[in-house]
């Protein structure tokens, strides 16, 4: 009997790497800005396409507009250097969604 292995696609491989890695940086984010209203903060990852990795933030009116601010730029450097250590730095795109 044999088995078909499933291989993900890099944007799959992605996406699971950067969903594992939210909840510590939501965590990093909340000592290094102070912000209790982190826990009013969500993060997912669609894939778009086979090289588009769509990150959707959803906050609460009450989150800082700085705390977006810098949550999504971590998200950003955290995926480029990602897929850069892979090789795939200029084959991975990223669209936002955040509200």
């Amino acid at each position: 009997m044999t088995e078909d292995r499933y291989t993900p696609t890099r944007v799959e491989w992605l996406m699971l790497n950067m969903q594992a890695k939210a909840p510590m940086l939501l965590s990093q984010m909340r000592m290094l800005q102070g912000a209790k209203e982190v826990d009013d903060v969500r993060v997912f990852f669609e894939a778009k396409d086979p090289d588009t990795v769509v990150v959707v933030v959803r906050h609460l009116a009450t989150v800082p507009g700085e705390v977006v601010k810098f949550l999504t730029a971590e998200l950003g450097r955290e995926i480029t250097e990602l897929a850069a250590r892979h090789g795939w730095d200029g084959g991975i795109k990223t669209e936002w969604d955040v509200r």
